[in-house]
């Protein structure tokens, strides 16, 4: 009983070092992706609204909530963010809806892109998604 009473008295008076949330590096990196992103380039390329169907893709970021909505140039898009630390960014559980979309040529590609994103970098107007084989997706602030 006594063993019991003192493991009890050491537990609650050691300290846990604090483990950093996604919740609180979603608040530090907020200010910064918390936008409506609209897409500028692709593998180095310019895009146009003629590679999509209706128009150019976009993404929007909800950093509190860890998500993130948009479209794909013909279909919706949503899912989640997720990150360890500063500069690392996935896209996650990312859903899209299914219409056909038989002009979109590069939705696809695009798809693709986001969900294997794993960084990115934002410089004034612009954000830069990059995965394990270098830049994919540039988008510019709406």
């Amino acid at each position: 009983m006594l063993l019991i009473t003192a493991s009890l008295a050491y537990s609650c008076n050691a300290t846990k070092e604090a483990k950093p949330t996604t919740n609180s590096l979603s608040k530090a990196i907020e200010n910064k992706l918390q936008e409506v992103w609209v897409l500028d380039e692709m593998n180095g390329k310019k895009v146009t609204e003629s590679d999509f169907e209706q128009q150019l893709p976009k993404v929007e970021i909800n950093t509190s909530a860890e998500s993130f909505t948009g479209n794909s140039g013909c279909n919706a898009i949503k899912g989640f963010l997720f990150s360890k630390e500063k500069g690392e960014l996935q896209f996650l559980n990312v859903s899209s809806e299914t219409k056909k979309c038989p002009a979109a040529k590069k939705e696809d590609e695009f798809l693709r892109l986001l969900k294997t994103t794993t960084n990115y970098t934002r410089k004034s107007e612009k954000l830069s998604l990059f995965n394990q084989f270098g830049p994919t997706l540039v988008f510019k602030k709406l």
